[in-house]
């Protein structure tokens, strides 16, 4: 390697600029080296600039810098407003048989087609009623990128002849809230609408309202209509798994929390004597996941849904959906992070 020499600070630093100019901004170099051959003082030291190995990969580094290009901007899809979304609306007809369209709607998992998520979501336990429009999924046109950065936000979701429930795209939401508003001013219906369009909103606050079942904000809205007409609610067992899917950090009700653990399998502390008891079995993992059949049965755990671990799946969503970790103080967060539930 190259030989050592006795050098002030100020010397050492100098000669090592000669070697980096190619990305310093030259009036900082000036301030930093007058600042050092003002205050550095005389002292010498044994220094090298750099010893032969080091040389090569610092060319071989820099050579790799100027030849890297940035990737080329992704490019927004052409969105559809396919006829079979305009059907969902037609109140008269059968029920369509989503299953047929395929090209139009597909499951809910779908939704995280080309996402580092795809693999781990566990595409077969989600309810079969919760879908996505295709063009929910379709966002930009670029192949081979991970989609993880451009992950649609589930903001508005049609309930179908209160059977299905299928995320939109804000063009498709537009469409429906027109024409169902239309059809609502026209028809002036006597009973709730079977189909409504609902905005929905992780709860990322503590007190906050995500609005998929405020009756007044559901288009044609759920008011107006003989008392004795029970507008249709979200079940907590659908609901839960919508939470998961858009990254909610809060619950409003112990029913929703306790809903939650079970569709993950999850018997997070504080726990009941038994469920302490099945802990020190080693039934209840530490991060509180129950893995067995016959545990989850004799836990009385009824309403799983996610027979593998899904946390670490869980915790990557919360952090694309918000771009940022899972607060460790958030009813979620302190469930996947510390096993503990807050309500």
């Amino acid at each position: 390697g190259a030989s050592k020499k006795f050098q002030t600070v100020f010397e050492i630093h100098h000669a090592r600029y000669q070697h980096f100019t190619h990305h310093l901004d030259k009036q900082i170099q000036d301030v930093v080296l007058k600042r050092l051959k003002d205050y550095g003082g005389t002292q010498q030291r044994l220094s090298q600039l750099l010893d032969e190995e080091q040389q090569r990969e610092l060319e071989q580094e820099l050579e790799e810098e100027r030849q890297l290009e940035r990737p080329s901007p992704a490019i927004p899809c052409e969105p559809i407003l396919h006829e079979e979304i305009k059907r969902l609306c037609d109140m008269h007809s059968d029920i369509m048989n989503l299953n047929q369209y395929p090209n139009v709607f597909r499951p809910l998992p779908y939704a995280f087609t080309d996402t580092t998520f795809f693999n781990d979501i566990q595409s077969e336990h989600w309810h079969t009623n919760l879908w996505i429009s295709t063009e929910f999924q379709r966002v930009i046109k670029t192949k081979g990128e991970s989609l993880n950065p451009f992950l649609r936000p589930p903001r508005w979701i049609l309930v179908y002849r209160n059977q299905h429930l299928i995320f939109v795209s804000a063009l498709e939401a537009n469409w429906l809230l027109g024409r169902l508003n239309f059809l609502y001013h026209e028809r002036q219906f006597n009973s709730p609408s079977m189909t409504t369009l609902r905005p929905l909103v992780p709860r990322i606050k503590r007190i906050q309202s995500i609005f998929v079942n405020t009756p007044a904000l559901t288009i044609p809205p759920l008011l107006g209509h003989a008392n004795d007409a029970v507008p249709f609610l979200i079940p907590l067992e659908w609901l839960v798994q919508l939470f998961i899917f858009n990254g909610t950090l809060y619950f409003e009700t112990v029913d929703e929390q306790t809903v939650y653990c079970q569709c993950l399998s999850l018997c997070p502390k504080p726990r009941m004597k038994e469920e302490e008891e099945a802990f020190e079995k080693g039934w209840i993992a530490v991060d509180g996941f129950v893995s067995n059949a016959k545990h989850r049965h004799h836990l009385k755990m009824y309403k799983v849904r996610f027979l593998n671990n899904l946390l670490p799946c869980v915790k990557q969503i919360i952090e694309n959906r918000s771009n940022l970790h899972a607060p460790i103080l958030s009813h979620t967060g302190s469930i996947i992070l510390n096993s503990l539930k807050r309500i």
